[in-house]
This record gives C-alpha cells, sequence and structure tokens, in this order.
C-alpha cells in the first residue's frame, strides 16, 4: 500500500456527508482499463460515505466511460445502492471546448450548461440546484489519465481546487513532477496498482486485482520460458561438444 492511496482514500473519508465532487474531461474508453479500478472503488466510497458527484464530459468517450464506472460499482438505486440520479449524481452532456470549456464551468456552471445528458434543464435537478462555481466543490477527481496538465493550469493554478488522479502507470512517472509542484494540492494513483490498493482499502476485489493476478501469472509465464530456454541451451551445447 502506497502512502499516496491511502491519503486519497482518507481524504475521500474524511469529506462531510454531502459535499460535492466533480469528474469528467477527456479519455479513450478503451484506454482508461487502468483508470477504471480505483475510480470505480472510490466511487464505492463516495456512496458509501453520503457524498455527491457531477461528471463533465470533455470528450465524447467520456460519457460511456462514467456509466460503466457508476454500473460496475453498483452505486445506483435501480441495482440497490444508496445513490439516486439528480440528487446524489449527474451526468453532464459532452461539452466541446476542452480545457477552455472547464475553465467556464469552474467559473460558472450554469452559464456554461443548460441541462443534464438527458436533456433535463439543471434547474430542475435537485443536486444541481447546489453547483454554482468551483468554490462548490471538494475535489475534481480526474479519471481519463491525461488531463493532469490541464486541470493543473486551470483547477489547481486557477481555482484553487485541489485534483486527485487515477492514473495510468506510465503517465503516472511523468506527472509525479506536479506532486512536489503542488503539495497539498494533487495526489495520483498508480496505475492497476494504484486501484488494486483502492479496492483493498475498499474490502472489495474488483479489476485491479484481476489484473495484478494476470500480471503476475503472465510474468511467472515468462520466467518459466527463461529458465526453460536456458537449460535446453546448456544442454545443447553439451550435445555439440560430445
Amino acid at each position: 500500500m502506497t502512502p499516496m492511496t491511502l491519503e486519497i482514500y482518507n481524504r475521500i473519508q474524511a469529506l462531510p456527508p454531502g459535499s460535492i465532487l466533480v469528474t469528467g474531461g477527456n479519455g479513450i474508453f478503451s484506454f482508461m482499463l487502468e483508470n477504471s479500478p480505483a475510480t470505480i472503488a472510490c466511487l464505492k466510497q463516495m456512496a458509501r460515505q453520503h457524498l455527491r458527484i457531477v461528471n463533465v464530459p470533455l470528450g465524447i468517450e467520456n460519457p460511456p466511460f462514467f456509466k460503466y464506472c457508476i454500473d460496475a460499482a453498483g452505486v445506483d438505486e435501480s441495482v440497490g445502492g444508496p445513490w439516486k440520479y439528480g440528487r446524489d449524481y449527474v451526468a453532464l452532456p459532452y461539452l466541446p471546448g476542452g480545457e477552455s470549456t472547464r475553465i467556464l464551468f469552474l467559473k460558472d456552471v450554469k452559464q456554461t450548461v443548460n441541462t443534464d445528458i438527458y436533456g433535463t434543464p439543471i434547474s430542475q435537478i435537485p443536486l444541481m440546484n447546489d453547483v454554482k462555481d468551483a468554490s462548490s466543490f471538494a475535489y475534481w477527481i480526474d479519471s481519463s489519465g491525461t488531463d493532469i496538465p490541464s486541470l493543473v493550469r486551470t483547477s489547481i493554478a486557477m481555482y484553487n481546487l485541489p485534483v486527485i488522479g487515477f492514473t495510468h502507470a506510465y503517465y503516472y512517472s511523468v506527472y509525479t513532477p506536479y506532486l512536489a509542484m503542488y503539495p497539498g494540492k494533487i495526489w495520483l494513483t498508480n496505475g492497476i496498482i494504484g486501484g488494486a490498493q483502492y479496492e483493498t482499502l475498499m474490502n472489495i476485489k474488483g479489476l485491479g486485482h484481476s489484473g495484478i493476478d494476470t500480471y503476475q501469472l503472465v510474468s511467472i509465464y515468462f520466467y518459466a520460458l527463461f529458465i526453460l530456454g536456458n537449460i535446453v541451451m546448456h544442454f545443447g551445447k553439451k550435445e555439440e561438444e560430445q
């Protein structure tokens, strides 16, 4: 268990019930396997703690990814979860414009978007009545794996809104300098390992554990091939010498 994953868990755990978080961004659905275990586990934690969340898609593949994570987490009341759509979580429609739209959204939510993804006016959605601007949110939760530089420039630098990022293992190594640049403002999990750690904190076994188990089995397989290859080569040389 890394201290960073544990700190993220503890920070979410410490939020008062009713606190609102914001998520969303860009990303490619098929590229998000590494991000989803931590995202799903965190959604379970948020629902358990009676927190609320708003999804802001800045990429066209974000809406189905968010729905997938909600379904996988089993937090909606339709499957016995504690969350009710509109009261506890909201999915906004795809908003073009990338970083410029993120800046506008955090400046004035209601001037940036008028409806949710289903076409319901946000004035009719209970959760959205409590959302005004960046000050309405406790954290920006990034599950895209690629939005951290933009979030540093906007969420942190412009609006002082802290960021939690569930990143790929590769991007974790790229983004770690931000941890030193903005201490106490940004926290990252490390790929599927971070997801498995978050699952452990939530006492569940999901994609993170499955992924780590697969990696371990593949590693053992390749080590076995390496050893077998050396044995074959060793005896092959002996036969040649004879």
